[in-house]
């Protein structure tokens, strides 16, 4: 399989790809800046720019947002690790993974370090999300219910592959390289998102680091196993799908089926993916119906197992917030604001506020194993919302019948960046870079 996507992978040229597949390649780098400008001071970014500024090395990348030079891997270091805590970049349901959080850092950095233009960064941002997607379907589902962090485990492969490609390698390079990051990837455990420690953003980090050293040590002749798949795969998940890893692919390299084109999912809100139904379903009831959280008496939640267990009643820290379902939807009745989940929700006055711990506390949850059974295709969850009076309302929601998470318009995404990097750019600055991505 490695070498099948090892000349998959090499192939990609721009003028080659479909315009669709060009066309959500601008949406992925687009989308992922705006998640790399809400990323500035977010988490421990502090913390790792400090670290970065410590290692000195060639100015060969600017590190945003004081423009410093450094390394290009240790602006991707940076850059993936602004990201990876947030849980605003986009999405594999088919894969459970997060591409654009390694793969847009590494394209742009050596972009820049080498000198290149759109005609290089599109096909090596398609080559990364096609083979890392592919890797996550192969354990899907079984890797992520085993425990572990998926987006963290696979987003080196991407890095690897959009990093060997930005450097020209060919077929066998890239062959090389993904067996070389195999062996490189972290080895992130799910608690690190469910507990809420701040370790969780620097696994994006480190992970989109090693794709990156991978794809410089195949460049210099390092060889990667070849027969590591079977092996690693066995070791991630019970349940393994080694096919699904070239699957749409055919033997010469020539890509009939585009993973870009089969549910990358856009995240409106700053939450672990499968509280999106819920969120939007909780939303709607209480606009429609002028609900107030005083007069809820409980909250239902009827949902996947993957969204029942994002069950931590009250978070201590934003890391845990993000993937708490009480808390999200507690934010939601009292604040009344979608706006607010973008990143505001996640301050400490948040946390602390009692209405929203009170608002929590009213808050069931229950699986629902035929929702489950229908995942990825459909993401469903009922709600019901019981008042005191006695009244009730409920909203069953499929997150994949939205369009703008699964199939958005260039205004969608356009939309949410303006919402993240206008009070941080400025209008002028913000304007420009939408239009520096549409001219890729």
């Amino acid at each position: 399989p490695l070498a099948v996507l090892g000349r998959a992978a090499a192939g990609l040229k721009l003028e080659n790809l479909p315009q669709e597949v060009v066309q959500r390649a601008k949406q992925r780098v687009l989308d992922t800046v705006g998640c790399l400008v809400a990323g500035y001071e977010a988490g421990i970014a502090d913390e790792i720019r400090s670290f970065v500024a410590a290692q000195g090395g060639s100015a060969e990348a600017t590190l945003l947002p004081g423009g410093q030079k450094t390394t290009a891997s240790l602006a991707v270091l940076a850059h993936a690790t602004y990201i990876h805590g947030l849980e605003l970049s986009d999405a594999a349901p088919r894969g459970t993974v997060h591409p654009g959080n390694e793969i847009v850092p590494t394209a742009l950095a050596l972009a820049e370090t080498r000198r290149l233009g759109g005609a290089a960064v599109i096909p090596a941002v398609v080559a990364g999300y096609e083979v890392e997607i592919r890797f996550g379907r192969a354990v899907f589902p079984s890797a992520f219910y085993r425990g572990w962090w998926t987006p963290g485990i696979f987003g080196g492969i991407g890095s690897a592959v959009t990093a060997g490609h930005m450097l020209g390698l060919d077929a066998r390079g890239l062959d090389s390289t993904i067996g070389i990051v195999l062996n490189l990837l972290p080895s992130a455990a799910a608690r690190a998102n469910e507990e809420g420690e701040s370790i969780k953003w620097l696994i994006g980090g480190q992970s989109c680091a090693s794709g990156v050293l991978a794809a410089e040590m195949a460049a210099r002749g390092v060889k990667g196993q070849r027969e590591i798949v079977k092996g690693w795969l066995s070791v991630i998940a019970d349940d393994v799908h080694e096919d699904r890893l070239t699957e749409g692919v055919t033997g010469n390299g020539a890509f009939s089926q585009w993973e870009l084109l089969s549910g990358i999912l856009t995240k409106h809100y700053a939450t672990v993916g499968p509280l999106t139904a819920s969120l939007d379903a909780t939303f709607d009831l209480i606009t429609r119906n002028n609900i107030s959280a005083d007069d809820i008496k409980e909250i239902h939640v009827d949902a996947m197992r993957r969204t029942a267990i994002f069950n931590t009643l009250h978070p201590q820290n934003e890391i845990a917030a993000r993937a708490s379902l009480p808390y999200c939807l507690a934010v939601a009745v009292c604040k009344k604001d979608p706006s607010s989940l973008l990143g505001p929700a996640f301050r400490k006055e948040f946390l602390q506020d009692k209405a929203i711990q009170a608002a929590a506390e009213k808050v069931r949850i229950t699986e629902n194993e035929d929702y489950e059974r229908q995942y990825p295709a459909r993401s469903l969850a009922r709600v019901t919302i019981t008042l005191r009076n006695g009244k009730s309302f409920t909203q069953e929601d499929d997150r994949s019948a939205r369009g703008r998470y699964l199939t958005p318009t260039d205004e969608d995404i356009e939309h949410k960046f303006r919402l993240i990097a206008k009070p941080v750019l400025g209008a002028a600055k913000t304007d420009k870079v939408i239009a520096l991505v549409r001219k890729l």
